[in-house]
Formats: C-alpha cells, sequence, structure tokens
C-alpha cells in the first residue's frame, strides 16, 4: 500500500459507495482500489434502484448507458449527493458538468490510481473534484458570462460607439466616417478596446461584449 495514499476507518466514513456501472471489469478494478486502500466497500450495478436509496457517495460510470438512458439516471441521482462520473472523456465531462452544475466529481478514463484515491478522499470529505483541465474551462465559461457588464464599465464612451458600429458590419473606413474621425484613430481606438476584453479580433470583440444580434 502506498505509504501517502489516504487512509479511512469505519468511525471516520461510513461504507456507504454506490458504483453505477454496467462494466464488470470496471467494477472489479474500482472495488479493488477502494477495498484494499480505503477500506471501504462498494457496491455495484446498473441499476440505481437496486443499490438502495441511502449513499456517502455515488460514481457514475458514463460510458455503461445511452445518451436518452444517461439523461434518466441523473434525474434519479439528483438530490443524491455527492455524485462523481467515471470513465469519462473530457468532451463528454465538459458537456454533462455544464448541464449538471451539481455533479461534485470527474475521473477520466485513464485517471492514474493515486488520483482516483486522493480525489475519492476529497469527494468524502464534502469536497469537489474536477481535473484541471474541466476547471479552467469552467472558469473561462464563469469569466465570459460575467464579462460584459464588467467590460462595459472599462470601455469609454467612444469605444462602446466603436464597437457597436463594428457588430453592424461596418469596416474601420465606414466607421470613421460615420464617426468623424481618421482611420487612424479608429484603428487605435479598436486596439485598446481589444486589450480591455481580451479578444483576439474586433468580431470577437463584439460578440463578447454586445452579443450577436445587431440593432
Amino acid at each position: 500500500m502506498d505509504r501517502n495514499l489516504p487512509q479511512f476507518s469505519a468511525a471516520q466514513t461510513p461504507t456507504c459507495l454506490r458504483l453505477l456501472s454496467g462494466n464488470e471489469l470496471l467494477s472489479q478494478l474500482l472495488r479493488h482500489y477502494i477495498d484494499q486502500d480505503l477500506n471501504l466497500q462498494l457496491s455495484a450495478s446498473a441499476e440505481i434502484d437496486s443499490l438502495g436509496a441511502q449513499a456517502t457517495l455515488w460514481l457514475l460510470d458514463v460510458q455503461s448507458f445511452s445518451a436518452e438512458r444517461l439523461e434518466a439516471v441523473f434525474a434519479q441521482l439528483y438530490g443524491k449527493v455527492p455524485v462523481a462520473l467515471v470513465n469519462v472523456c473530457q468532451t463528454q465531462a465538459e458537456g454533462l458538468v455544464e448541464t449538471y452544475p451539481w455533479i461534485n466529481g470527474v475521473f477520466y478514463s485513464s485517471c492514474p490510481r493515486e488520483q482516483f484515491l486522493l480525489g475519492i478522499n476529497v469527494l468524502l470529505k464534502g469536497g469537489d473534484w474536477l481535473p484541471r483541465g474541466l476547471m479552467e474551462q469552467l472558469l473561462r465559461q464563469l469569466r465570459r458570462l460575467r464579462q460584459p457588464a464588467e467590460v462595459q464599465t472599462r470601455l469609454t464612451k467612444r469605444e462602446r460607439e466603436v464597437l457597436e458600429l463594428v457588430r453592424k458590419g461596418l469596416a474601420n473606413a465606414e466607421i470613421a466616417a460615420h464617426l468623424c474621425l481618421s482611420a487612424h484613430t479608429i484603428k487605435s481606438h479598436i486596439h485598446n478596446l481589444l486589450r480591455k476584453v481580451g479578444a483576439d479580433n474586433r468580431a470577437e470583440a463584439a460578440f463578447l461584449v454586445l452579443g450577436n444580434n445587431p440593432k
């Protein structure tokens, strides 16, 4: 047994882990990990009803269910927290966590044993366990959701006028003529607002701040 792996006693944590999976090999593997290194028992089944209602942690093998069946399983798991996804790829995990933000943990198919056990430890203590890449993706989405109102306050009145004309599809020369300014001045305004917004180009800046519905 690895020296740095977390240890549990029956007095510390109830042995109520439930795995929803139709993959017997995966069930055996995870049961071996948990029984050997965490001193906890793991019950596994492809049907949620056969595992009982009470659990300290639910593990959902995403690959064992079709898209329609997975939706029904999530409906049954709602409120039965914590819930962690196992045997899932990053792209699928991103979509599921966005749809079901109450998911507490994610373990990719390639997750090493040590990382799996550390994640289980965190989840059993009431925390969340998400891979770094997935966490960064969620943070970027959160920042983009909050960005428009915050950026609007940082843009000058003239920069907002320029951005409105960009959204309408006007070129720099057309914007300059519309605002009675030089093309060089418009280029300078766009350079400044791109820096403030954090966008790579003017179209992206207009979309992030104003959306994609032209007035």
